[in-house]
């Protein structure tokens, strides 16, 4: 794990990560404070770049992959910040001296491998939130491989899922037919014992392909942070690309976000990867608190609702289901959608704005201190909690701006 944080305004960005790095061998769990996570893309150009998730591509760390790109790919300067992003990441496809054309179905086999545990874990959950405790196992997974299916071909809005724009067209029948040996035996490997029907074994070579070539992450990923400016960028910008695996001589990559710095929005916080703290003293409460507070108001809200129609005196069971299912489906979600909006601007107006005018009028150096802290902030819960320090070690902290380009504040080794 590690903790990120981007601060910007319109002077400039500040870019901190901490140098811990969680290493997993089997059951063994190892983690050093050593690794530099954070690098000036390209030396003179006020364009930076760090990682977070998975510390290497293929076995290569991605300092090795930042070194190529600077010595011998070096690019011209680019328009836009989002144009180096692009750049970088587009280098990495076809790049055989790094990804041999041989270990890369290797590398597919991972990701896939990685979404079928993702499906085991969902169903684990079904399991255990579930009302039903006699429902035998292959109906709960199938269940499984079925919502994962749909979310991998429709958005949260019912919206049809893209295809990411790194491959090309009919990459998906390429990957069905180059990679169906590796399908089958790792369909067999983990579903087999559980019989499950034809539609879900279907279900399953789909997700093969579209675990390669939609636009939803569900293995285990790189994120890279790109922050500066284009030559023709006149407040900073940050982007954020997931990374997972080289499939057939192509990364899989996609834009996570993308922060820009206006006239109207004059500062802003990114928080990566392992930042709770951060994101609770951001918004005056932690977001797993946050999230349970939620789901146990709705829990309390259909209960009421519950208790309210059961006791409707003379009325029939038909029209209590009535009077229940246009409360649970209309009402509950709607003062559900309001409590959420007033504590929401609650924690805009108490929390987050008032830091947020701070970092307005902010100078370069106060941007790369609050990064720090920021930081430091999640390095603090991890020791005083006495969990396993998968935040810690020295804090790397650089600021970007158009006049003075790259800058560090601090940096591990000193330089």
């Amino acid at each position: 794990m590690t903790s990120e944080i981007a601060v910007m305004n319109q002077r400039a960005v500040a870019l901190a990560a901490d140098s811990a790095v969680t290493l997993i061998d089997g059951s063994t769990v190892v983690v050093r404070n050593d690794t530099r996570k954070l690098f000036n893309l390209l030396d003179g150009r006020p364009v930076g770049v760090m990682f977070f998730g998975v510390a290497d591509i293929m076995g290569h760390p991605w300092e090795q992959l930042i070194d190529h790109y600077q010595k011998k790919v070096r690019p011209k300067a680019f328009a836009h910040l989002n144009d180096y992003a692009l750049s970088f990441t587009g280098a990495l496809d076809n790049l055989n001296e790094f990804f041999p054309p041989d270990r890369q179905k290797d590398d597919y086999k991972r990701l896939l491998a990685s979404v079928y545990r993702y499906i085991f874990h969902l169903a684990q959950y079904l399991r255990e939130t579930g009302e039903d405790d006699t429902i035998d196992d292959a109906k709960v997974l199938a269940e499984a491989v079925s919502r994962i299916w749909h979310d991998y071909q429709f958005r949260d809005d019912g919206k049809p899922r893209g295809e990411l724009a790194c491959f090309p067209q009919g990459f998906g029948d390429k990957i069905a037919r180059e990679h169906t040996e590796i399908i089958e035996e790792l369909i067999h490997y983990g579903f087999a014992p559980f019989g499950l029907g034809q539609s879900s074994l279907q279900q399953l070579r789909d997700i093969a392909v579209f675990a390669v070539v939609k636009d939803l992450f569900l293995e285990d990923v790189t994120g890279l942070v790109f922050a500066g400016f284009g030559t023709e960028d006149r407040y900073p910008v940050v982007v954020t690309y997931l990374l997972s695996a080289v499939v057939s001589g192509i990364v899989k990559r996609g834009q996570a976000s993308m922060d820009v710095i206006d006239t109207e929005t004059r500062s802003k916080i990114r928080m990566f990867a392992d930042s709770e703290v951060t994101h609770a003293f951001i918004r005056g409460i932690d977001y797993g608190l946050e999230r349970r507070v939620y789901g146990v108001v709705r829990m309390m809200l259909h209960a009421i609702v519950d208790q309210v129609v059961s006791a409707i005196p003379a009325s029939d069971s038909a029209q209590r289901d009535e009077v229940r299912r246009r409360f649970q489906g209309d009402l509950v979600p709607q003062y559900l959608d309001a409590f959420r909006g007033m504590i929401g601007d609650y924690q805009q107006q108490a929390y987050i704005n008032p830091v947020l005018r701070v970092l307005e009028i902010a100078a370069r150096n106060e941007l790369a201190e609050t990064a720090r802290e920021l930081v430091m902030l999640n390095v603090f819960k991890k020791r005083i909690m006495a969990q396993k320090q998968t935040v810690g070690g020295a804090i790397d902290v650089a600021v970007i701006s158009r006049e003075n380009g790259f800058q560090w504040f601090t940096r591990q080794d000193g330089g």
